[in-house]
């Protein structure tokens, strides 16, 4: 076989990979067993500085494909759509255009539900999704090198002449307090509460137009929003009618390294080169198909790693075992990401040809929440009216056409 920027090696022996897995025998002897069996590997330039290595050890039972690249400002990018609407990989990809390199699956979402991701939310500098409460995250800086931390939101509602503080934004399960849900939550139902006293109001151009005891199916005006006041806080919302003015502001809380791009993530595997416990339950003890990200200590080169997994091609790897193998390449710095059904990598083969370089484990690809997306250069910020840059707050107040909302 052969494509463009590979050198081809399939059904041959590939001594540095080869060596890499040989050492693995000795790390997970009874996952990798000593049989004889050649390991297929093909290697893809994608560009200057970005490798795909794609691995069969049929002996092993082991198939994985991992991308490796030098990262700066506008690399790495996250594909997605609304939030309440998962969506092939591929389809999440069609709208990158030519520069994009290679993607990988993103967040764990809720799949029998709402379809929205687990974490938090920041695109191209605009915080889609989070809350008053500190949330685990991984993703870039404004200098494009990968971190991990906590995505924490500040912001206030604004009705009439009275401010309240707010405590999410597109939340999945919203607590006591003020939410406030924008179009970026997409066509899905928004969460329901029971047992406490709910007030809904539903605002557009500016003035509530509805006011409510619970939460409605109704979609959100695409040049408003809907805020939802659970507990204590919905005594506050009884006094405002149609009418009455209201707008929010909301933003990613101030911090020395401001996030450009964060997602949610379940665990970590490597930190500063050591492989970290994960807590003993079936589903990290077995093997699995998985998804991860891994980096070294100056947050510049980075690893997009899927492990296929549930075949008889492929069993897949334990957490640990995912770790070590991202250690053996090179990561100093590692989380995971969803897998199983929704492990999936894309890659660009060929000047015009982005294909699914693994095997879903579902004969299929899954529709996903979001992904993370390597570009070959720096992607251009959209900028919205009213914004003052990628970092800028979103607001909901009168506007025109195009999304009052938005950053």
């Amino acid at each position: 076989m052969s494509a463009y920027g590979l050198h081809d090696n399939r059904g041959a022996r590939v001594r540095t990979v080869g060596a890499l897995l040989s050492a693995g025998v000795l790390l997970f002897p009874s996952v990798f067993p000593d049989r004889f069996g050649p390991d297929w590997v093909e290697r893809y330039a994608l560009a200057p500085g970005v490798r795909l290595t794609v691995v069969d050890s049929p002996a092993r039972s082991l198939g994985y494909r991992l991308t490796e690249a030098t990262v700066g400002p506008g690399s790495l990018a996250l594909l997605g759509g609304r939030l309440s609407r998962p969506r092939p990989l591929s389809s999440l990809a069609e709208v990158a255009g030519p520069a994009l390199l290679a993607a990988v699956n993103g967040d764990f979402f809720d799949i029998h539900g709402h379809g929205v991701p687990l974490g938090p939310v920041i695109r191209d500098g605009r915080l889609l999704k989070g809350s008053a409460e500190p949330v685990k995250a991984v993703g870039t800086d404004s200098g494009g090198r990968l971190r991990q931390g906590r995505v924490q939101l500040t912001g206030e509602l604004t009705l009439e002449v009275s401010t309240y503080p707010l405590n999410c934004l597109n939340c999945l399960a919203p607590g006591a307090g003020f939410t406030v849900y924008t179009p970026d939550w997409g066509p899905g139902p928004r969460p329901s509460r029971h047992g406490t006293p709910v007030r809904q109001l539903t605002v557009s151009e500016g003035r509530v137009v509805d006011a409510r005891d619970g939460v409605d199916g109704r979609r959100i005006p695409p040049d408003g929003f809907v805020v939802v006041a659970a507990g204590p806080a919905a005594g506050s919302l009884a006094a405002y009618g149609p009418g009455a003015a209201a707008s929010f502001a909301a933003a990613q809380k101030p911090r020395k390294r401001p996030w450009t791009l964060a997602i949610g993530y379940r665990g970590t595997l490597l930190r500063h080169g050591r492989v970290l416990a994960f807590r003993d339950t079936r589903r990290y003890l077995t093997r699995e198909p998985r998804t991860a990200l891994g980096w070294d200590d100056t947050g510049r080169r980075l690893w997009l790693l899927v492990v296929d997994g549930r075949s008889s091609r492929s069993t897949g790897l334990t957490i640990e075992q995912t770790a070590r193998l991202l250690q053996l390449h090179g990561a100093r710095n590692a989380v995971m990401l969803d897998g199983g059904g929704s492990a999936e990598m894309l890659a660009r083969t060929a000047p015009r040809i982005l294909r699914i370089v693994n095997v879903p484990s579902e004969g299929e690809e899954r529709p996903v929440a979001n992904g993370l997306a390597l570009f070959t250069a720096p992607r251009r910020q959209p900028r919205r009216r009213g914004s003052g840059g990628p970092r800028a707050p979103i607001r909901g107040g009168p506007g025109g056409p195009g999304g009052p909302w938005s950053g």
